[in-house]
Formats: structure tokens, C-alpha cells, sequence
């Protein structure tokens, strides 16, 4: 009991102190582009980190004379690291934190992250995320992360929201993490970046090229950022990577299309059959813990009649307009060397599904976190 008393005086505090820092903050503006990379690195993922740091200064010769890079690093047994990254300099260390921080924790990422706008004025922002992923659906409301400097803990997206509401608006938010790519995150995020770039799928443990892609995300440059990470691929042992890219301006449009058919057929907490989940595509195998990862166009074929679906299909496709996917093997931990078997369908964002049972109680619940599910119609479909 006092655990759960103590546990809410900290979420009332979060919320309190995330609610101090004004909405109305104004921030300096500059003249050209910096490209964030918040690297929460702080558990197995320490040595991947410090791999694309290296990346990125050898690209840093393809980095605009007006933009620069900063990299936020928190890796296993070290205290965080700023990093500012420009083709003039190269890699600078700019602040060095004085203690050990839970990377994961909303007040650190929003004072990391807001004392690096201030310190680094700039026309356009856009963000990297790189950590472990789980996108919406797995138990106890994580998603990025993990800390394990103390205990591991996650930030889920609801409260990446939060944070980046308080900051200037984000050309794009590019998750270089699994399974981060599903229209429930995207349409969280709506409101404070242009674009959402991921994947429904696990990701190459290497994860994106930066020595390729300096250029691309200073810029913007969403296809290109797509198009050289998937292009990187096949490497080692990896042959392949699933990508898209959300335009979060269309999202509310697709919600508004998704959510007349979705009310329909799911009404009264009817679900998927048997035969739907294994024609629909997935990005996980059968009995992983990321069975909920199925391809949101994928479904929307499955479930509709065809004059529905291509009417349907419109309003995806103006959403969803860069979508890659390479065969092959992904990561044989999770998703047993899946394929693109629905090619025809292939939508590159995930949606999850209400089911019953506990799995899907769980998950179910957490659905009920997110944007989405008032959105979509799940509310008025007794789920």
C-alpha cells in the first residue's frame, strides 16, 4: 500500500512539474537546422551507442555548413555525455552531467532536451530516438528504453507526448528502435512533429547508417532517410529492414476513415478469427510476446469488402506514403525469420487489434492509454 502511495505521489509530482514548465516558453530561432539523437543506451544496447557516435562524425563531412548534430549518449556505467557535431569542428563534447540520470525519465529528457534548443538555436529540429522498443502493446506501459542504472525503467509514449508538446515543434521524430512504427504512437505524436519514421518490425541490431545519413537529418530529408537505411541493408547478417514514414497532417483524416469500419465490424467486442490473424501480415512469430504487431493495411484488406477497402485505402496511402520492406532475416529472437507475405497489402505501421484472453486483457488495457482508441471507435465498440 505505501508502495502504491509513493508511486502516485511521484506521477502527481511528474505531472505538476511538467505542467511548470510553461507552454508559453519562447525559444530562440536560428538560421539553420540541428539534428537531435537522444541515445538512451543506458543497458545492452551501451557498445551500440558508442558505435554510432562513430558513425556520425564520419559523416560529419556531409553535415550542412548551417546545421549540426547533437547527441544526448547515456550508456551503461558512465555518467551522460552531450555532443555537439558540426563539419567545421567535428565531435565537441558541449556539457558533461555532473550524476547518473534515468534517460527515461520525462523531467530529464525535457531539461536535456530544452537546454539543448536554448544552447543551440535553429529554423528547424528534428529528433532521433535510439533505444530498445516496444511499441504500444506489451505489458506494464513501457515502450523506449530501458535505464538500468537504477532500476529499469521505460518512458512510454503518452508521456514522450507530454514532453515534446513543451518544446518546438519537430520536423520529424525517427525511431531507431523496434516496433516503433504503429499508428498508435504516430497518431500520439501528431500534434508535435511533421513526420513519424520506424518500424513495425524488429530492426537490424546495427541499426541505421549514420555515416550515410548526416546530410538527411539535418535536413529533413524524410525519403532519403528511408531510402539510405534501407539501401544499407543487406549488412553482415542481417538482409533486410521494414521502414516507413508517417505525414501527421493526414492522421486525423485516416482516423476519421478507419474509425466508420472499425465501429462496424468490431462492435459488441467481436474480434479477428483465427483464419484473419494468419492471413494478416505480422512482424513477430506466432508465439513471441509481439503477436499484436500486425500490418494496419494488412488487416483493412482482410476485414472489408473491396469497394470499402479501396475507398479506405485512400486516405492510407495520403498518410502513409513512404513504406519500404525488405525480406529477410530481421532479428531471430522475436520474429523467427519472417517474411512479407502480404506483399500486396504491405503497409509498413502496425495497428493493434483487441482479443480477449489475459495476453490481450493486458494489452487491451494499455490500449486504452493512447490518443487512438477514442479516435479509431475502439471506445464505442465495447472494447
Amino acid at each position: 500500500m505505501k508502495l502504491k502511495i509513493l508511486h502516485l505521489f511521484i506521477f502527481i509530482g511528474t505531472i505538476w512539474a511538467l505542467s511548470a514548465c510553461s507552454d508559453s516558453m519562447e525559444f530562440p530561432e536560428g538560421d539553420g537546422n540541428v539534428a537531435i539523437v537522444y541515445w538512451m543506451g543506458d543497458n545492452t544496447l551501451s557498445d551500440n551507442a558508442q558505435a554510432d557516435i562513430e558513425e556520425l562524425v564520419r559523416g560529419k563531412e556531409n553535415i550542412p555548413a548551417d546545421s549540426k548534430i547533437i547527441i544526448y549518449v547515456d550508456k551503461t556505467d558512465q555518467k551522460p555525455v552531450i555532443y555537439q557535431l558540426d563539419a567545421q569542428n567535428g565531435l565537441q563534447i558541449w556539457k558533461e552531467l555532473s550524476r547518473e540520470q534515468d534517460c527515461t525519465d520525462s523531467l530529464t529528457m525535457l531539461t536535456n532536451l530544452r537546454d539543448i534548443v536554448m544552447a543551440f538555436p535553429a529554423k528547424k529540429y528534428g529528433l532521433t530516438l535510439a533505444a530498445h522498443g516496444t511499441g504500444m502493446g506489451i505489458m506494464r506501459r513501457r515502450a523506449l528504453g530501458p535505464d538500468q542504472s537504477n532500476r529499469e525503467n521505460w518512458m512510454n509514449i503518452p508521456t514522450l507526448r507530454g514532453v515534446l508538446e513543451r518544446l518546438p515543434h519537430m520536423s520529424y521524430v525517427f525511431f531507431d528502435a523496434c516496433f516503433m512504427q504503429g499508428i498508435e504512437t504516430a497518431y500520439e505524436l501528431r500534434t508535435v512533429t511533421d513526420w513519424v519514421i520506424g518500424s513495425p518490425a524488429e530492426i537490424p541490431a546495427p541499426g541505421a547508417p549514420y555515416q550515410t545519413m548526416t546530410a538527411e537529418l539535418c535536413n529533413g530529408d524524410i525519403n532519403g532517410i528511408v531510402e539510405k537505411y534501407s539501401s544499407y541493408y543487406p549488412a553482415g547478417i542481417y538482409t533486410g529492414v521494414v521502414l516507413s514514414a508517417v505525414r501527421c497532417s493526414e492522421l486525423p483524416n485516416l482516423a476519421m476513415s478507419t474509425r466508420q469500419y472499425l465501429e462496424q465490424k468490431f462492435a459488441s467486442r467481436q474480434t479477428v478469427t483465427i483464419d484473419d490473424i494468419k492471413a494478416i501480415q505480422r512482424y513477430s512469430s506466432e508465439f513471441s510476446s509481439y503477436t499484436y504487431c500486425m500490418d494496419m493495411n494488412s488487416i483493412m484488406a482482410r476485414i472489408l469488402q473491396e469497394e470499402d477497402y479501396l475507398q479506405w485505402l485512400e486516405s492510407f496511402n495520403r498518410a502513409v506514403p513512404v513504406r519500404i520492406a525488405k525480406e529477410g532475416r530481421w532479428f531471430a529472437r522475436f520474429c523467427d525469420k519472417p517474411s512479407i507475405y502480404d506483399k500486396e497489402h504491405f503497409g509498413g505501421i502496425s495497428m493493434y487489434i483487441p482479443m480477449d484472453g489475459n495476453e490481450g486483457a493486458a494489452k487491451n488495457a494499455e490500449l486504452k492509454h493512447y490518443q487512438w482508441y477514442k479516435a479509431a471507435g475502439w471506445n464505442r465498440t465495447g472494447w
